[in-house]
């Protein structure tokens, strides 16, 4: 089956995984990407432990369906290399800081003079041209410049990081669109452009309830484990000690809810019969809701919210959500891939868009080095001469090397 993006060729200079996961969610609609590498591979194969093989996990999670050119292109013979590739490509990707990008000739008016069409696609953290454009920054550090460690945690804890690289995934998420939107614009138009993503303004997205609270209010937001504009809502533990999530979203499921609780006066209690009060006395409703909850197991909660339709659920572990057969049939198997669970893209299409499991694995560094590079105009011996001098790798190196 043809993806949506067949016939788009997409460069990824990128790293790590805000970059990456936004050219592999491209290569999952159907556009070729070549992820162009250092010779050494990018930082991210090395990010670990765990590490499946010889890449780090986290590099394997944002890298299938990719093919590999090691090169060095800051050599005259390696930016050589880069500039035939560019030139038969739609699509470039990076997340250089922009001294690197001036320092080696790829901003977008450098690379727009070797491809006018190009889109140009890049991920930094505060914007390429905000006076933060050359600070060093990663998810956790643009989590704590932007108050997001704030927003997690309950009043009083000391600032809470999510332990989730989820400006990173979203970025990469929210990347794909952007180039995916900038595609359309150039078949329609004929028309490069550059598109840019900040992971300040991913997480900002994130936090526009609390930014607006702020906004609105001028104080600090109220710090709640959960959102605390629904009363209850967040997790608790029973009398087993282990713990469920439950949430009232309405007032109906109050009433289910107090039902469930054996609490009818609650429904007539001038602190709790309205959300906007229950919101008002939330410590005292989580007090007594704690004792409560403590008299009976955590599956016996669940399963009485659930027959009262309420949303409630195990907080489970990684290993207890993944052993769950529901919850463990999101992820697929790739046949070259035994023991790694791969997980396809939230946004599934019925067509156009390839499966994991049919995709061609991460690859090894330097793979298609060799097929990239005749495909450009060079030749067998221009290749080996290539890869005597370190300009590139060849994927047989690599392996040699790396075992």
């Amino acid at each position: 089956m043809a993806g949506i993006l067949q016939g788009i060729t997409v460069v990824d200079l990128s790293r790590l995984i805000a970059g990456p996961y936004a050219a592999m969610v491209l290569a999952d609609l159907g556009a070729r990407v070549i992820k162009v590498e250092a010779l050494s591979g990018e930082e991210g194969r090395h990010f670990g432990p765990p590490f499946y093989g010889d890449s780090s996990v986290t590099f394997m999670t944002c890298n299938r369906g990719k093919e590999s050119l090691a090169l060095d292109f800051r050599t005259d013979a390696g930016r050589e290399v880069l500039v035939r590739l560019i030139a038969q490509s739609q699509v470039l990707v990076h997340n250089f800081r922009p001294d690197f990008s001036e320092k080696n000739a790829l901003t977008y008016e450098d690379v727009r003079k070797i491809n006018p069409e190009i889109i140009y696609a890049m991920v930094s953290a505060f914007g390429g041209d905000s006076a933060y454009r050359l600070r060093p920054s990663v998810d956790s550090v643009v989590q704590g410049m932007t108050g997001a460690f704030y927003a997690s945690g309950e009043e009083g804890d000391p600032p809470v990081r999510i332990g989730l690289p989820i400006i990173d995934v979203a970025s990469g998420m929210c990347g794909a669109l952007g180039v995916l939107a900038a595609v359309m614009h150039w078949q329609q138009t004929g028309r490069g452009q550059r598109v840019e993503l900040a992971l300040a303004d991913t997480i900002f997205n994130f936090m526009a309830a609390k930014v607006g609270e702020h906004a609105v209010e001028q104080r600090e937001p109220v710090r709640s484990v959960n959102l605390p504009i629904a009363v209850p809502s967040r997790h608790f533990q029973g009398s087993d000690g282990a713990w469920f999530s439950v949430s009232v979203v309405n007032e109906g499921a109050f009433r289910r809810f107090c039902g469930v609780v054996n609490q009818p006066a609650w429904l007539t209690d001038q602190r709790y019969n309205r959300n906007f009060a229950r919101v008002a006395n939330r410590p005292a409703l989580l007090a007594e809701l704690a004792a409560i909850f403590a008299k009976r197991p955590a599956a016996e909660w669940v399963a009485a919210f659930e027959a009262a339709d309420i949303p409630c659920g195990p907080v489970n572990t990684v290993a207890a959500a993944m052993s769950d057969p529901v919850l463990a049939d999101r992820f697929v198997e790739h046949p070259a891939l035994p023991g790694l669970p791969m997980i396809p893209f939230p946004a599934r299409l019925a067509e156009g868009m390839h499966r994991p499991e049919t995709m061609p694995p991460p690859p090894i560094l330097g793979q298609n080095t060799m097929a990239v590079l005749s495909e450009v105009g060079y030749a067998q011996h221009e290749i080996e001469r290539l890869a005597a001098t370190g300009v590139v790798r060849l994927g047989n190196v690599a392996q040699k090397m790396e075992q």
